[in-house]
């Protein structure tokens, strides 16, 4: 008889025969060697090595909890995060505490942007109070990641609640409290959490972030350090140390730290960014562009609801497109923080700094009003504010802001965009001081150096411009910026040659350097070597046929090249392709009221009106367009417009009294010197403008106690002898006006101030003087083309026509595209009856043929010359360009009479008589009336 067995002695089914199908090589001591293997392997940073030990473990003995544990671990810090909780899930399910599973698990929904299972799952009731504080405080930072920021505060305080000792909720909730702008309360968080745990990494991380958001960086270096030094595989305080460092100019401390995080944050899009402003400072644009494209790329493909949830991420991809040359991703990036997180500080500032550099301050305008309320005393808002207000001309305001950014972040933009208000206060002395101490201090600055060093080109002093050119090469010779740079400044001193040999070595490092090729496509303009230019711009544009710039670059080289038609094409394109430059605009406008196309002008300046409602310059060129078709009354309520546009600006109101006088308003350019004086008690420029204005309202005595103002105010400048100068010229006191110019001349050495004085020799009848003034200031000026153009005219007046001929033959050779000249040349020729005189008339006409002067001539010299078919058809067209200009209209008449079309020379004739005062009786005159019967 069998004996019975007890029944808790009988093993179930399942258990006998899992016990049966285990393999007979599985040890319990198999396993646990892998582990401790695996162990060391992790504890040394060999988690490759750790991973594969523990995956044999786990084969070895499937349950051993603590392998899948570390292998979770492992993973995580691998990179691995799918792995990771999969490893995590797996240790759950065989009796991981589900408080460590929170932990664990919650970390990585989200990091993987799944907030809301972190909620869902985890929950602290029943866990032991220090766990319970952990896990609540883990749930805070869910609630924060979901945009719930009162639940977050809530789950903190009950965290805190449940384990008074616990730092975990203090230091999660410090980016809480720095991206809502309680930074007392984050400064007090963080220093709670030092107090309750002065070894941790993650509190010492925090206090760091507080003390670097309030600008003690010294502070936050060292508190960096502390983190690193609990923890060196911190990765947080890893890569924000590096920022801080990188922020702070110290590029090569930064660049170690980012080493380490390649091993402790493997794929970081924070590391790369940083090392794309690194690269970048290095002139190493193709890697800056690398590095930013990885980051984009890398927070482009990540999960919609994850991006949505992380605002860091979402700032880094704004950070990174904004780098790369794309607004518009970026500002998509920071309108989706902006829209779930309005408090967030630091989007808004990038979003305000977007819109500053693109100078679209009409978008800046809510974004930085509302950061001067909440950030009133940061130096990045003050110095965005002071660049709105330079944008304005406000200039003491920018200056003052400006001023008040300088000292904390002492930047090279900064300095340049302070230098730039003090010029326009017209204080150039401190203007220059600042920059000559930027540079001193920082002299391996590259954007400073070169703003010192292109205001002493613009000041002549080419030698010192060079001069810092080259130090920097020396500092830095592998930056190619520099080297494109250097290349600037030569070829601003003249020196083509070299010019173009450092360009060469520029696009020999990088073909696709764009400024270089931009450049030297300048200068092959500028020794009219078309074909080089166009080929250059048209393999940029087989790249990236919507590249503005060279769309608007091709369309000046073909002006210059003489081609209207295909300059007006390619500008018309860049117009569209140009965002916000207004540059192809303004060149298109100018082109059309340089080819009589005044209407077309008129057309593409509303539109650009349109776009760019704010900039004078744009209402300026609209202004013109009216001016260009004696449309008086719309140019001047546009300039009237511009006038309240530039409200208390007084070098705003001085350039729109200006265009007021162009416009025949003297009142309206007297309401602008009013309004600039209030802005300004003793504006130079207002005091200047003064006397023009009460000289067009034939006021001489207003003018002349105007001037004593502007003289006694300013008494060593250049405008107080010019007012006296016009004023004695307005009196036809011309030797006395001759004298003023001379002393004008001996503070500024200008081409213009030189034209006013041959312009008075000319009006004391003194045409000998003139022209012998002119050839000594064209000798000692060979360059100056304007002076050599009036020496030509002067010459022509003076009877000097031999003399004449040679200087603009001279013209023609610099100028070939001028067609004024090329006009007044050809009359000159048709003077001296050389037959080559059609063929410089016709090539003024090419080059503007709405201009009814220049067809008149080559119509009449047809006429003369005897081709009286030819010359009709070009005096029919200059009379219909200009039916009020008597001359035309006796040369049509004189033609028709020629060919024997009586009646209607007749009538054309009976025109150009009714308009008394324009026409000159002279026997020949005299002769076609007398044969037409009138």
């Amino acid at each position: 008889m069998m004996r019975k067995v007890p029944r808790s002695f009988v093993p179930s089914l399942a258990v006998a025969l899992a016990l049966i199908a285990g393999p007979s090589w599985a040890t319990p001591e198999k396993a646990a060697a892998f582990y401790e293997d695996a162990l060391q392997r992790f504890e040394k940073d060999d988690l490759a090595g750790a991973i594969i030990q523990l995956k044999n473990s786990i084969k070895e003995n499937n349950k051993l909890l603590a392998a899948h544990m570390l292998l979770g671990r492992a993973l995580f810090r691998h990179g691995n995060l799918t792995g990771a909780e999969a490893a995590f899930e797996e240790a759950l399910n065989q009796g991981m505490n589900r408080g460590e599973a929170a932990l664990a698990l919650g970390r990585i929904h989200l990091i993987l942007g799944n907030a809301d299972k972190v909620i869902d799952r985890f929950t602290a009731t029943g866990l032991p109070p220090a766990l319970q504080a952990r896990v609540l405080a883990l749930r805070g930072h869910a609630y924060v990641e979901m945009g719930n920021n009162l639940l977050a505060s809530r789950s903190f305080e009950e965290a805190r609640a449940a384990d008074p000792s616990a730092a975990a909720p203090w230091i999660e909730e410090v980016p809480l409290l720095l991206s809502t702008g309680q930074k007392d309360r984050a400064r007090s968080a963080a220093a709670k959490a030092i107090e309750l745990a002065p070894e941790s990494a993650a509190a010492w991380n925090m206090q760091a972030s507080v003390l670097q958001d309030g600008q003690e960086l010294a502070g936050a270096l060292a508190a960096y350090g502390k983190a690193l030094a609990i923890d060196a595989r911190h990765p947080d305080a890893r890569v924000a140390r590096a920022g801080l460092l990188v922020d702070l100019g110290r590029d090569a401390d930064a660049a170690k730290d980012l080493a380490v995080a390649d091993s402790v944050a493997a794929g970081d899009p924070r590391a790369a960014y940083l090392r794309a402003v690194i690269a970048a400072r290095k002139g190493d644009h193709a890697a800056a562009a690398r590095e930013l494209a990885k980051v984009a790329n890398t927070i482009d493909a990540l999960p919609r609801n994850l991006i949505q949830r992380r605002e860091q991420l979402m700032l880094l991809a704004a950070l990174a497109h904004n780098g790369l040359g794309r607004a518009e991703k970026s500002i998509r990036y920071l309108d989706a923080i902006l829209s779930r997180n309005a408090n967030h500080l630091p989007a808004r500032k990038l979003l305000a700094s977007v819109y500053v550099r693109a100078k679209d301050f009409s978008r800046a305008e809510p974004h930085l009003t509302a950061l001067q309320s909440a950030l009133p005393n940061d130096p990045q808002v003050l110095y965005m504010l002071g660049s709105w207000e330079l944008s304005r001309r406000r200039f003491a305001r920018a200056t003052e802001l400006l001023e008040r950014a300088a000292g904390p972040l002492n930047s090279a933009d900064v300095s340049r965009t302070l230098a730039s208000s003090q010029f326009g206060l017209g204080r150039d002395e401190l203007g220059q001081a600042t920059l000559e101490k930027s540079y001193a201090a920082s002299p391996g600055d590259v954007q400073i150096g070169t703003t010192l060093a292109m205001r002493h080109v613009r000041g002549g002093q080419h030698k010192k411009a060079l001069q810092i050119a080259e130090e920097m090469i020396k500092r830095d010779p592998a930056n190619l910026t520099v080297l494109n740079f250097l290349g600037a400044v030569r070829s601003g001193t003249g020196d083509l040659a070299g010019a173009r040999k450092a360009y060469a070595q520029v696009l020999e490092a990088d073909p696709l350097f764009r400024p270089a090729i931009l450049n030297l496509v300048r200068i092959d303009a500028g020794q009219q070597k078309f074909d080089d230019a166009r080929r250059r711009l048209n393999e940029l544009l087989a790249r990236t046929p919507d590249d503005a710039d060279a769309l608007f670059e091709l369309g000046m080289v073909e002006q210059r090249a003489g081609r209207a038609s295909e300059a007006v094409r390619h500008l018309k394109k860049a117009v569209t392709l140009a965002r916000r430059d207004t540059r192809p605009g303004l060149a298109l406008v100018d082109l059309q009221l340089a080819l009589r196309q005044s209407e077309d002008a008129i057309e593409t300046a509303k539109g650009l009106s349109s776009r760019y409602p704010e900039s004078l310059q744009v209402q300026a060129a609209l202004g013109r367009a009216y001016l260009a078709t004696n449309n008086l009354s719309h140019a001047r309520t546009v300039f009237d417009g511009a006038t309240r546009m530039a409200a208390f600006n007084p070098v705003l109101l001085v350039e729109v009294g200006r265009f007021q006088l162009a416009a025949a308003n003297p009142d309206g350019a007297y309401y602008a010197v009013q309004k600039a004086l209030q802005g300004e008690a003793n504006h130079l420029g207002a005091l200047a403008l003064a006397v023009d204005v009460e000289l067009n309202r034939k006021d001489l005595a207003r003018a002349e106690a105007a001037a004593k103002t502007l003289a006694a105010n300013y008494p060593n400048r250049v405008e107080a002898p010019l007012a006296a100068a016009q004023i004695a010229m307005a009196r036809a006191q011309y030797p006395a006006a001759a004298a003023a110019f001379r002393s004008a001349l001996g503070k500024h050495d200008s081409t213009i101030i030189a034209l006013g004085l041959v312009q008075a020799h000319i009006a004391a009848g003194e045409a000998a003087k003139a022209v012998t003034f002119l050839e000594g200031w064209v000798k000692s000026k060979p360059n100056d083309r304007v002076a050599l153009k009036a020496l030509a005219e002067s010459q022509y007046r003076a009877g000097q026509l031999q003399p004449a001929r040679r200087t603009y033959a001279k013209v023609i050779e610099q100028q070939p595209n001028d067609a004024q000249a090329l006009n007044n040349y050809a009359n000159l020729l048709h003077q001296l009856d050389d037959p080559g005189a059609s063929e410089m008339a016709e090539k003024a006409v090419k080059l503007a043929p709405g201009d009814a002067s220049f067809a008149d001539s080559l119509g009449w010299i047809l006429v003369r010359q005897g081709k009286l078919e030819a010359g009709l058809r070009h005096l029919r067209e200059a009379r219909l360009r200009n039916p009020g200009n008597a001359e035309i209209r006796y040369h049509l008449a004189f033609a028709l009479a020629k060919l024997g079309r009586k009646a209607e020379a007749k009538d054309e004739m009976q025109a150009a008589l009714g308009m008394r005062g324009q026409l000159p009786i002279t026997g020949e005159i005299k002769q076609l009336t007398a044969e037409l019967g009138l």
